[in-house]
């Protein structure tokens, strides 16, 4: 019989439970959100027909930075259903398991980093000369880059080092961690199968890949050109859509694939016992793997990073888009400030 503590712990070692955990907490988020939108409601000023530039413009990339966070979440639910119940791969290297959300959302990035730069090329109405270089932080959240930034440095430090701590099989993959019997050097080490290099280094490719992106969208989505000085505050508030969706996806992708790597490590560094009959008087010898409280560790931290990571996509899909800012004809000293906001 489990108790109530092995089932908790059985159901949050399934990423599809974090999923399902990730909606309530979204749903919960939406309604909040909803409610104070609806008690601060105001007037809506009177629409400007410079606004419906600025709408086709931004509204297709803000509709597939959605679509892009719908497809990250399924591909990785399909392929972990496929894996681990539909196919018999218990024996195989699923290399592919922990690069898939990176390599999704890096192909989810240069689809909106394609929109961008096609749909930048426009040339402007009216010209409007920025106050300032504009760079890839201009209209990314703060908060939200320091996320990504510390994900990716993560997921990185985290496939070094496992990949270090890796031995190869007999074919020279490395797939296995040795946990030796402490004092016993004559006993044949235990070899589980470990996050290594064989699945470290496609999931490296992918996150420098994705690294390139999610610059390559912000940075082209700050430096496009605003279509006159009119739209310039509601552009800005479109481009900071797009560059928060932007890192959200990534960061999603990031933490999925991390997530995975914390809980192979764990599973396999985590401790064992090995029985060998005729020897130690039938008791068995501890094997400990000296980085197993870590391991344990970040067994435990692997859920809360799967929840966030589809709170963060199911945030990009259901995010309501805020209306473009409507502008009444402004009077000259209007444009003349808004051509000095840009940024």
């Amino acid at each position: 019989m489990f108790g109530p503590m092995e089932l908790v712990g059985a159901a949050l070692s399934l990423p599809l439970f974090s999923l399902v955990i990730a909606v309530i907490i979204a749903g919960g988020i939406l309604v909040f959100a909803t409610r104070q939108r609806h008690g601060t409601r105001v007037a809506a000023p009177t629409p400007h027909p410079v606004t419906q530039s600025v709408t086709a413009r931004y509204l297709p990339e803000q509709r597939a930075l959605r679509v892009i966070a719908i497809a990250v979440a399924l591909v990785f639910a399909v392929e972990n259903i496929v894996r681990g119940y539909v196919l018999a791969m218990s024996d195989q290297i699923s290399w592919w398991r922990y690069a898939t959300p990176v390599f999704s959302a890096f192909v989810g990035m240069v689809v909106i980093l394609g929109m961008v730069a096609i749909r930048g090329t426009t040339q402007p109405e009216v010209p409007v000369v920025p106050a300032s270089r504009r760079t890839w932080t201009s209209f990314s959240p703060r908060p939200g880059l320091i996320g990504v930034c510390l994900a990716l440095l993560a997921l990185a430090a985290t496939t070094i080092a496992a990949g270090l701590s890796s031995s190869a099989d007999d074919h020279g993959r490395y797939i296995w961690l040795e946990i030796p019997v402490p004092n016993e050097a004559a006993i044949d080490p235990i070899r589980p199968w470990f996050y290594g290099w064989a699945y470290g280094v496609p999931v490296l490719i992918c996150l420098a890949a994705l690294s390139f992106a999610t610059w390559a969208v912000l940075q082209r989505n700050a430096e496009r050109p605003y279509i006159r000085p009119e739209t310039v505050a509601a552009e800005r508030g479109a481009r900071r859509e797009v560059a928060i969706g932007a890192v959200r996806v990534a960061t999603a992708g990031i933490l999925l694939a991390l997530a995975g790597a914390w809980r192979f490590i764990a599973s396999a560094g985590s401790g064992s016992t090995l029985v060998i009959e005729g020897q130690n008087g039938g008791a068995p010898y501890d094997m400990t793997w000296r980085y197993a409280e870590l391991a344990i560790a970040a067994g435990w931290f692997a859920p809360i990073l799967e929840v966030t990571a589809f709170v963060l996509l199911l945030l990009v899909a259901i995010r309501p888009r805020r209306a473009l800012a409507a502008l009444s004809s402004p009077d000259q000293t209007d444009v003349q400030a808004h051509a000095e906001a840009a940024l």
